[in-house]
């Protein structure tokens, strides 16, 4: 006896539904300003900003600043030297200062105090705030300043990776126009995923 019962296919629900697989398109540029300009064109499209995603590798700034960096140096600083010897004077003078005007005027009992009081207070403040400012803006701009590489490298580096992703979850009627949104901008690849129950799988690539 033949069994003539019908078996759903893998694309169709048990309730004899079929689902249409879900579609991702995803473009990699190689450089933010084209992939913020594709992900726009996008949204101009019609389509979400929920289904819109842009994963970026780094931002301009960190891109130009990468660019600019002396491969042969170890940078270290929290703020620019210069910067580090004002801070280091300002504080330094501000604090030695106001320490020998109080040790010069008597009211702290510490080393020194004999010598402080001899050139008086006025005096005891200008030259702990002139040595130790000087100090202090000396170590702050040596603490800031950047150390050369102990054996400067044979190589240098190549270019910052720039790359950035977006994309676009969609369906398979939008497939072709989020396609073309993306391709308006000259991706390096774009690539399209169908999904359906559960696996995902490469549709074409295009570089």
């Amino acid at each position: 006896m033949v069994d003539d019962t019908s078996h759903p296919s893998p694309a169709t629900s048990a309730g004899g539904h079929h689902h249409e697989p879900r579609v991702t398109v995803t473009a990699q540029y190689d450089h933010p300003s084209a992939a913020r300009d594709a992900a726009a064109a996008l949204l101009g499209a019609g389509f979400g900003s929920g289904d819109v995603t842009v994963v970026a590798s780094a931002s301009d700034e960190v891109l130009r600043a990468q660019r600019q960096a002396d491969p042969t140096v170890i940078e270290r600083g929290e703020v620019p030297p210069v910067n580090g010897a004002v801070l280091g004077f300002v504080a330094g003078m501000l604090g030695f200062g106001l320490l020998g005007l109080l040790m010069g005027s008597g009211l702290i009992d510490m080393f020194g105090k004999e010598q402080a009081q001899a050139v008086g207070p006025f005096w005891a403040a200008v030259i702990g705030g002139g040595v130790f400012g000087l100090a202090f803006a000396l170590a702050g701009f040596i603490f800031n300043s950047p150390l050369p590489h102990p054996e400067p490298p044979e190589h240098v580096g190549g270019k910052p990776d720039a790359r950035t992703f977006v994309s676009v979850h969609t369906n398979t009627e939008q497939e072709a126009a989020a396609s073309t949104a993306l391709q308006r901008f000259e991706p390096s690849s774009l690539k399209v995923w169908h999904g359906s129950n559960g696996d995902w799988l490469p549709q074409n690539h295009t570089a």
